[in-house]
């Protein structure tokens, strides 16, 4: 990932809670008998463009999205599971006004009528940053986002795991104390290859797995 270079840094961007656990879109919809009615699995946070749905420099409109084969179903299977599921993601292109936070919200609007498609009722929250500015709070690799999450949301990424596929999103979840975990969709097979291999490897502690759902089976 670039870095957003300035003078001075941005104000600090912050994150959207962007739909709450109720999906809108099964809103009277009768959940599968097997639906959890309480969540009480460790949280797992999930880095949206690379790990769901394919990355793409910038995703504006939603034909613009492509789910990456297995992400929906492995959505499900975490909230089956019983586990707590808030989504993260990178936007550093509101900084560069390339997009607003209104279109990225909208466009959220798209992912939940798809998530509501695949059967998924329900998630804890949505959070994106505005920039990648190191100086930025919210800017992985620092903890921001997660940190507000666990206060707004009240999970604890101590007892959780952070699905990401670059050294951006390992770094954060090391920093958090969450299980780093990296898929080698997106930028991962990269990021493999790049930091996790060889006798100088730093993060002996991250587990690798082909695509979300191969992670959600291991579970």
């Amino acid at each position: 990932m670039g870095r957003y270079k300035s003078k001075q840094p941005p104000s600090p961007s912050t994150p959207i809670q962007a739909n709450g656990p109720q999906n809108p879109y099964m809103q009277g919809s009768q959940p599968p008998v097997d639906w959890p009615t309480t969540f009480n699995g460790p949280v797992i946070g999930i880095d949206r463009d690379g790990v769901i749905n394919e990355w793409k420099n910038v995703i504006k409109r939603y034909e613009d999205v492509r789910f990456i084969s297995g992400s929906l179903e492995a959505m499900k299977q975490m909230r089956l599971k019983g586990h707590r599921v808030v989504l993260f993601s990178d936007q550093p292109n509101i900084m560069r006004g390339l997009l607003r936070n209104e279109d990225v919200q909208n466009l959220q609007d798209f992912y939940m009528q798809s998530f509501g498609a695949a059967g998924i009722m329900s998630l804890d929250g949505f959070y994106f940053n505005q920039s990648d500015d190191i100086r930025d709070p919210y800017a992985k690799p620092n903890t921001g986002m997660l940190n507000r999450a666990s206060q707004e949301m009240g999970v604890n990424f101590k007892e959780g795991y952070y699905v990401g596929d670059t050294i951006e999103d390992i770094k954060m979840a090391q920093k958090v104390g969450a299980k780093p975990i990296l898929v080698r969709t997106g930028f991962g097979a990269k990021t493999e290859k790049e930091h996790l291999k060889g006798i100088n490897n730093k993060y002996n502690d991250v587990q690798v797995f082909d695509n979300l759902l191969a992670f959600v089976n291991s579970l």
